[in-house]
């Protein structure tokens, strides 16, 4: 019997906190590999395993900063990692960003299903009003995934991110929480958020 704890269930995967433990030969690849990090700022340096895990320590029990890892459901396997944060409470909102390291799992709706669930989570346990992300204009399986799970395009940052070949615009998406009920409740006509 499985008794791994999980914080936020979906259908494929599961959410639980990132340990220390996850810190493995595994994430150390995914962190160092140009393919899986080449929209991510982690590129431009090499990551140590003790880096890595000084960076899941410090979010350790973040109030601010909800850091999870994506965990296939049937294997219990880690294969990716989502954050939620940095969480601005006066305001009511959130930023998402995540990572699949495990190459396999691309395309297959573990991103768009892992958003959902923080999304979720975001709205009926936080009371956030909105939550919101960016990609790379390239970086289409990303922004695909935030469309899928609801979220709208809200704007275009030109020229924002440098990349090889010259400079690259960020997709700006966001997810407001009435946008998110109606998805949930698609005849229930107006809603009194």
């Amino acid at each position: 019997m499985n008794r791994i704890p999980k914080f936020l269930k979906g259908s494929k995967i599961y959410l639980r906190e990132v340990r220390e433990s996850d810190v493995n030969e595994n994430y150390y690849r995914w962190m160092n590999d140009y393919e899986i990090t080449r929209f991510l700022e982690v590129r431009y340096f090499p990551l140590s395993v003790e880096q890595i895990t000084a960076y899941v320590r410090a979010l350790d029990g973040s109030r601010d900063e909800i850091f999870l890892a994506i965990c296939d459901q049937e294997n219990d396997r880690h294969i990716g990692n989502i954050k939620l944060g940095p969480i601005n409470w006066i305001h009511g909102f959130g930023d998402i960003s995540l990572l699949i390291g495990e190459k396999g799992y691309w395309g297959k709706g573990v991103g768009s299903e892992a958003i959902s669930l923080v999304s979720a989570y975001a709205f009926n346990v936080l009371n956030l009003n909105k939550v919101k992300a960016g990609c790379y204009a390239d970086n289409k399986g990303s922004e695909k995934a935030f469309i899928k799970a609801g979220f709208s395009r809200e704007g275009v940052l030109k020229n924002q991110w440098r990349m090889e070949c010259g400079f690259q615009d960020e997709i700006l998406l966001g997810l407001w929480v009435r946008d998110w009920i109606a998805m949930q409740n698609p005849n229930a006509g107006c809603c009194h958020v």
